[in-house]
């Protein structure tokens, strides 16, 4: 038996209390100001009480005048996000309804004296973004990173034969049950006087997971890594969920625990709410001046989820075949009875950031390489692909991992931005650059790169991308459209170019080359394969799924969620595609009209691209990495109706539930996957077979061509007047962007 942790639980929640307790016992000078108690009990701990951190955020006044400012600078950027028309018309399947992320901006600047704080206002602007479930769309400015709040007891939700009805219990009561049997442990009946489940799934909505079972997955204890501590502990930046957190169990006992907050920004000057806002709202954290420098010459291409686990644990699994470094992927030989024929490939995250080495994405790869390798050499017929967690990363190397389980096989990997008017703008001037070759002459002569090749203008570059059908666009014309879909107009849909010869369209990570292996057989047969998720994988983990299953054909199957019987979802986490924080667009855009002004050029003196470019303060208020937008959606194969993959509902093939053995001991997981994959009469009741579903029906498109299918000339729009025609080169424009480049790259 493999105990998992108990010591490092007890350790964690002893850590907690001791902080909680430390600071609740210190007796500051008395005071009327909230916001002058945190900074008294912030002076001798980095953990106060929950009600002293609310309260303070509570006492900052409401900048009426500045969050109007704010608000209208906000919804230029959200323009920009790819599912700000769409969100607009949601299918039914999407039940969290429709939103009008714009319009509900207005009503909270209309209504701004009605608020209490200002830390009411931030969060009710936070909380749109969180109404979406797309954690790739983020708002999280300044007064909502001064507090970290959390709980000091772990929860979860374990059944008692992977099928049955599961029921909650805090963690420290299962571990100390697996270490010794004979101990009686009591489930969790009421939280905060509410029923379990009732409060679980309330506060659950608050996550930003696309799935309810995914969102409730994400409350959950996952394992020891701060990343798996499930949210019901990590409650979140400014979320705040009371003083204390009551505990009622089955057999009657209680439990008060006091909630803390984690002070993650300096107090020592704050001495009122008034002071607060002065000294945290200014810029000194979250703006865009502490990112700036880092910004200047490689353009953002996303962050991971911010509890996302970085890597696989030491503790607990077994010994892997191999292992990368960093604990992004690794291999496994299982050994149970009935299982000596079973590997598995565990990959927790795609993200190269995390791991801590400029060979992350090469060494990635070659552990894929060698496990297939490994798993052929000894015989291996089946194959579990463990994903939970996976909060996504780099596309490629979900790209070149896809190919290499099914050599030959071409991903498809799609995508398509908003084709709104400063999109448009901004394209237009970079295709007049691109059409001149003496200014990109220039160009190359004063920065020693190519402008084809230059990042800062990757988002309008079609001359690095191909058309659905894998060939070159042959204009800006044909690359923006527009086309219509759900009351929305998008650009054509494009395909990554994945030649190694282009070093722009994907291949962002240095030195990395896809393998691109011959078309042979495949290590493991599609149907002896099946992916393992707790819905909580996402962005590049969806789209990884994506080719898996409407490529490959492979199944899944779905752990956890909500403890009630029916299908879940394989994909809880965003299915969009690239992501960039709120900055990156006024950055670009700002250098380059600075820069044309004292050359007397006006060609972008345009209104729009004026306010877009000088967003001050929203820069000034989240201006950092937190605040994100989603610029591209991702389009599935053979898809006409040209539904985001983020609003097609998907089933799993069947779905199980965490026992304790399986969430304490990797290997039983593995083999309890498996074993429902092969026996459906090991699945939880009614959550097989679904429509969505291979098992229930749904036919993968396949490799191969698209044979005349998505064809958009149809839904371009009809009214491509003078006015939205590519202008023809004006050389005020080139001289502006050959400027624009020099002051990114010098």
């Amino acid at each position: 038996m493999r105990l998992f942790g108990i010591t490092l639980v007890s350790a964690a929640l002893a850590a907690a209390q001791s902080g909680t307790s430390t600071s609740s016992s210190t007796s500051p000078s008395n005071t009327s100001e909230p916001c002058s108690l945190a900074s008294q009990l912030a002076d001798e701990s980095q953990v106060i009480p929950a009600q002293v951190a609310y309260d303070c955020l509570r006492s900052v006044p409401v900048a009426v005048d500045q969050d109007k400012t704010l608000i209208d600078q906000l919804k230029l950027l959200w323009e920009w996000h790819s599912e700000t028309g769409y969100l607009k018309n949601t299918p039914d399947t999407w039940e969290l309804g429709s939103v009008d992320l714009l319009g509900e901006l207005d009503k909270i600047k209309e209504n701004l004296s009605s608020y209490d704080s200002e830390y009411d206002v931030q969060l009710a602007i936070n909380k749109l973004t969180l109404r979406t479930g797309n954690f790739h769309f983020n708002y999280v400015p300044d007064i909502l990173q001064v507090f970290y709040f959390q709980r000091v007891i772990p929860v979860t939700t374990v059944s008692e034969d992977g099928t049955s009805v599961p029921e909650t219990y805090a963690v420290a009561d299962l571990v100390q049950k697996d270490s010794d049997d004979s101990i009686d442990i009591s489930p969790i009946v009421k939280i905060n006087g509410e029923d379990t489940q009732t409060y679980l799934n309330k506060i659950a909505a608050q996550e930003q997971y696309i799935d309810p079972d995914a969102r409730f997955n994400s409350l959950m204890w996952r394992g020891n890594a701060a990343a798996s501590m499930g949210s019901f502990v990590n409650t979140g930046l400014g979320i705040y969920e009371g003083a204390t957190t009551n505990i009622t169990f089955k057999n009657d006992t209680t439990r008060v625990i006091k909630n803390f907050a984690d002070v993650r920004q300096n107090l020592t000057a704050v001495t009122s709410g008034k002071s607060f806002f002065e000294e945290l709202c200014t810029g000194s954290f979250a703006g865009i001046e502490a990112m700036s420098a880092s910004m200047k010459k490689t353009p953002y291409k996303g962050a991971p989820h911010h509890w996302k686990r970085q890597s696989i644990p030491s503790d607990g699994y077994p010994k892997p075949v191999v292992e990368h470094s960093g604990g992004m992927v690794a291999g496994y030989f299982m050994n149970g009875s009935d299982f000596e024929d079973v590997a598995v490939l565990k990959i927790v995250t795609f993200d190269t950031s995390s791991a801590g080495s400029e060979d992350a994405a090469i060494e990635f790869q070659d552990v894929v390489k060698q496990f297939l390798g490994n798993c052929t050499d000894a015989g291996k017929k089946n194959l579990v692909i463990d994903l939970r967690e996976n909060g996504g990363g780099d596309t490629a190397l979900l790209l070149d991992t896809f190919m290499q389980l099914f050599p030959g096989e071409v991903p498809f990997s799609a995508q398509r931005y908003r084709a709104q008017e400063q999109y448009k703008l901004i394209g237009e001037a970079v295709n007049s650059v691109y059409e001149d070759q003496s200014v990109q002459t220039l160009i190359k002569k004063a920065t020693g790169e190519s402008f084809a090749d230059i990042g800062l203008v990757r988002y309008w570059a079609y001359w690095n991308f191909v058309d659905v059908n894998g060939d070159n666009f042959k204009s800006w014309d044909e690359f923006y459209g527009p086309h219509k879909y759900n009351g929305d107009e998008f650009t054509t849909i494009m395909r990554y170019n994945m030649s190694n010869s282009n070093p722009v369209s994907i291949l962002d990570q240095s030195g990395f080359k896809f393998l691109n292996p011959p078309a042979r057989d495949p290590p493991f047969a599609a149907e002896n394969i099946v992916m393992f998720s707790d819905g909580l994988c996402g962005s590049s983990c969806a789209s990884f799924h994506e080719e898996l299953k409407n490529i490959a054909g492979v199944k899944a199957i779905a752990v956890g969620g909500r403890p009630q019987e029916g299908a879940m979802q394989t994909i809880g986490g965003s299915k969009g595609g690239e992501v960039i924080p709120l900055n990156i667009i006024p950055l670009s855009l700002q250098t380059m009209m600075n820069l044309t002004a004292p050359l007397g050029i006006d060609s972008l003196d345009d209104n729009s691209l004026t306010k877009l470019a000088n967003p001050d303060v929203l820069l000034t208020r989240a201006g950092d990495y937190s605040s994100r937008i989603q610029v591209q959606d991702q389009i599935r194969k053979g898809d006409e109706s040209g539904t985001p993959l983020q609003y097609i509902y998907e089933d799993a093939d069947c779905r199980i539930f965490y026992t304790t053995k399986m969430l304490l001991e990797p290997e039983t997981a593995w083999e309890a996957a498996w074993s429902a994959y092969t026996d459906d009469s090991k699945c939880v009741k009614d959550s097989t077979k679904k429509s969505s579903s291979i098992s229930g029906g749904y036919k993968p498109f396949g490799p191969g061509d698209l044979n005349g299918k998505q064809s958009e000339n149809s839904t371009s729009s009809s009214d491509k007047d003078e006015e939205n025609a590519a202008p023809a080169w004006r050389p005020s424009l080139a001289i502006c962007a050959a400027a624009t480049v020099i002051s990114f790259l010098l």
